[in-house]
Parts: C-alpha cells; sequence; structure tokens
C-alpha cells in the first residue's frame, strides 16, 4: 500500500486543526465581547484551542512514521468521539458557564475528526497486516 494517501490526510487533519487552535487564541472570551468567541462558526475557547493545537502538532510529528501515524489515528479517534459526546450532551442542555463551550457547529467538526482519524488508523494498520514480496502472508508457512 502506497503511504502518501494516509501521510497527506494526517496532514490535512493536523494543519485544519493547528489553523484552528492557533487562530482561536485570538477570540479568546476575555478579549473579546460576550458571546463573540467564536472563530467563523467554531467555538474559541482556551480548552478547545488547547486540544486542536495539540491535535496539529500532535498529526504534523506523527507523518514521520507509519506506527506513529496509528497511534495517532488511534488517539484522535477516541479522544474526538469523547469530546463528541461530551458536545452533544453540553450542546443540547446549553447551560451557562461552560468551560469548553462546544456548538454544534463543533460537534460535526469532532465527529468528522473522529470519523477521519480512525479512517487513518484502520488504513496504517490494515497496511501492517499485509505480506510483503517474499514473505508468506499471516497464518501461511513457509516452505513445502
Amino acid at each position: 500500500m502506497n503511504e502518501r494517501p494516509v501521510r497527506l490526510a494526517v496532514i490535512v487533519l493536523a494543519l485544519v486543526h493547528l489553523t484552528l487552535g492557533v487562530l482561536g487564541f485570538f477570540f479568546l472570551p476575555e478579549n473579546n465581547q460576550t458571546g463573540a468567541n467564536t472563530l467563523w462558526i467554531f467555538s474559541a475557547t482556551g480548552i478547545l484551542d488547547l486540544i486542536r493545537a495539540g491535535t496539529g502538532v500532535g498529526g504534523l510529528v506523527a507523518v514521520l512514521k507509519p506506527a506513529a501515524m496509528a497511534v495517532y489515528g488511534w488517539f484522535v479517534f477516541l479522544a474526538f468521539a469523547g469530546l463528541t459526546a461530551f458536545g452533544v450532551l453540553s450542546s443540547a442542555t446549553n447551560t451557562a458557564g461552560d468551560a469548553v463551550n462546544v456548538g454544534w457547529a463543533d460537534n460535526i467538526l469532532h465527529a468528522l475528526t473522529s470519523l477521519a482519524a480512525f479512517g487513518i488508523a484502520a488504513a496504517v494498520m490494515r497496511r501492517g497486516g499485509r505480506a510483503r514480496p517474499g514473505q508468506p502472508a499471516h497464518g501461511e508457512r513457509s516452505g513445502a
């Protein structure tokens, strides 16, 4: 399997989150009027910006090794699946004073990120299960 599409997917995912994370620091509630802490349609809070920036930096580092891309994929899948579940409950209750302040646009972004990360991890793991040329496939015996 060619690793190029998987690497490209990790880079795109990382750059999207790094951009949102870094730009989000300019739209924190401390710097803006109440309710103006959004970056385009996404919420911008300190916690979300740290999560997004960390996801971006982690992805750019993970591109260096296929094993690191698999770990990155599984970690981001689990983390963003949890963040999506939290966000759906948080958005449905809409209570004031929420430190994370996620909205429905954030939930969609987090769910799509989780699915993309699962695809990345599955693609890397699938490649690891294939036999290399000249070697028997998993479970096959070599020789006659």
